[in-house]
């Protein structure tokens, strides 16, 4: 997958959301996601996988392939797992060296960053830095052993 990939599901998302409509509708849509994270990311909830800094409980697991990230993770809150699964539609599956300069733009183009908390906010800014950094350090990985 490329960027362009990564801007055509954030345009899906967008999307997703106009059709929603309302915010109540819009957040029973991020429930319905985080419902689904937190029900097949149980196994996940170990330390090593552990986000500090978010005030929910945050779980990021990154694996790597081919020169691609896929990530999993869960939370104890069903909103954030919500924006999680949002952030893993973007980024999972992306090349390492692409994922730093893929800008989430879904989250102004849907409202959704004008409709979270500011705890909410600082969390999913954390989520997104650490997949970043993860993503970095892959690629700084890869080409040391080239």
């Amino acid at each position: 997958m490329t960027s362009d990939s990564a801007q055509q599901i954030q345009l899906k998302i967008v999307q997703d959301f106009q059709v929603l409509g309302n915010w109540q509708q819009r957040y029973a849509y991020l429930i319905d996601m985080g419902k689904a994270l937190m029900k097949h990311g149980k196994h996940l909830r170990l330390d090593k996988y552990r986000l500090h800094g978010c005030q929910a409980s945050v779980w990021l697991k990154s694996s790597y392939d081919n020169q691609t990230v896929v990530f999993t993770g869960t939370s104890d809150s069903i909103i954030v797992a919500g924006m999680m699964a949002l952030l893993f539609k973007v980024y999972s599956g992306q090349k390492a060296s692409d994922i730093p300069a893929i800008s989430p733009t879904f989250l102004t183009d849907t409202g959704l960053l004008d409709n979270l908390s500011s705890q909410r906010a600082t969390g999913l800014q954390l989520m997104l830095e650490q997949m970043q950094e993860i993503a970095m350090r892959l690629e700084h990985k890869q080409r040391e052993s080239r």
